[in-house]
């Protein structure tokens, strides 16, 4: 019995001896009792006699005595309404819908009709609403995908995204569903950013947007964008302290057990592999094994077994005439077993690249390239 209780203990933390007892009858006005934090749980308004956690959502129970409570006032819970479309990212939809779950908010899904909806390639979700009978929302969420690299300026999201722009409070998108904002002129004179590889033609194909390439997400107020994939969780974060402040939506990223980074923690965008990013495609050619990427903004290296069909010198040779045809790419040296090189680019400056081929005692013949920032950035 020791055992299984104190397995439970371990799987659970949570011990036997905080087990909750809702308070019933009449609470005690004069001493310490516990109540949820108000999320929509069954448990809301329910008192207990100890400390803990609150049996249907497992927030902390937090003490209060009533005699010197304040009077309440009414928390807003936002209503979500999550657009869905055939190919939306899996992870742009569900990432932010956990979030705003956790935080105990409303949420609902839409799509421009009432069929099924494929979102990612094996997740069928039914929409709650169509285009036509939404009830206004409190924040829209536009996730990337198929259809916003593909045809983002469908005339019935664009007319949608302006039609309900002045009665929503908060613009969300994820990813690419930047584009769908775009479309619609909501990113005219707003920062804005996307999935890193696409900010290129987010700039280029909206000048009126402020696109920024160093953010995992921007905030304009009404107007939210972030970068690809899981930074559509940061930015929901944000979302959250807009409504609850910084405080709140820091304690639902620990309950989740997610590290919140900020809109300057982090930028995929300005990681240092991406002056190698064409470069490791043509060394890919020769791999039988990716087994090493590691860096940071300012330098970055890959390693690869390569194949022994070729002598090293002729694929260095293959690898040095294809990479001259870089319109970016200025060569420094080139070696016997390798070759350096200046890479112009557009957002990130000057990085000097290497090349390098090499045998390895455990690996056999490997690739190794490396990147370096010209001017360093200062964190």
């Amino acid at each position: 019995m020791r055992f299984l209780c104190l397995c439970l203990f371990l799987f659970t933390g949570i011990p036997f001896a905080l087990t909750q007892k809702v308070i019933d009858g009449e609470v005690p006005r004069d001493k310490i009792v516990y109540a949820c934090p108000p999320c929509g749980c069954p448990h809301d308004g329910k008192y207990f006699e100890s400390m803990g956690q609150c049996p249907s959502c497992n927030m902390v129970l937090y003490p209060t005595i009533l005699d010197l409570e304040r009077p309440a006032s009414p928390i807003k819970r936002p209503k979500v309404g999550m657009f869905i479309f055939n190919g939306a990212d899996i992870m742009d939809v569900t990432g932010p819908a956990s979030v705003f779950e956790h935080a105990g908010w409303q949420m609902v899904t839409f799509a421009q009709n009432d069929a099924p909806i494929l979102i990612g390639r094996q997740l069928e979700i039914k929409p709650d609403f169509t285009f036509d009978n939404l009830p206004e929302l409190d924040i829209l969420v536009f996730p990337g995908g198929a259809m916003a690299e593909n045809s983002p300026g469908d005339p019935t999201v664009v007319q949608f995204i302006q039609d309900r722009l002045s009665a929503t409070e908060v613009m969300f998108s994820v990813c690419s569903g930047a584009f769908f904002l775009a479309e619609a002129g909501v990113l005219d004179g707003q920062r804005a950013t996307t999935f890193a590889s696409m900010i290129p033609m987010l700039k280029s194909n909206y000048p009126a947007a402020q696109v920024v390439n160093d953010v995992k997400y921007t905030d304009n107020g009404q107007v939210v964008t972030s970068g690809g994939l899981s930074s559509g969780i940061d930015a929901a974060f944000q979302v959250v302290a807009k409504y609850y402040g910084i405080g709140r939506a820091q304690d639902i990223a620990n309950r989740m057990e997610y590290p919140w980074k900020r809109e300057k923690d982090y930028a995929r965008s300005q990681l240092a592999d991406n002056f190698m990013l064409d470069i490791r495609q043509v060394v890919r050619l020769f791999s039988k094994d990716y087994f090493y990427s590691q860096g940071d903004h300012n330098q970055w290296e890959m390693r690869y077994a390569v194949t022994d069909k070729y002598t090293l010198a002729k694929i260095l040779d293959i690898i040095s005439k294809e990479i001259i045809k870089k319109t970016n790419w200025v060569t420094q040296n080139n070696g016997d077993h390798f070759i350096t090189g200046i890479v112009d680019h557009p957002d990130l400056g000057k990085g000097e690249v290497k090349i390098a081929l090499i045998r390895d005692d455990h690996k056999g013949p490997i690739a190794i390239i490396t990147a370096q920032r010209v001017n360093p950035l200062l964190h």
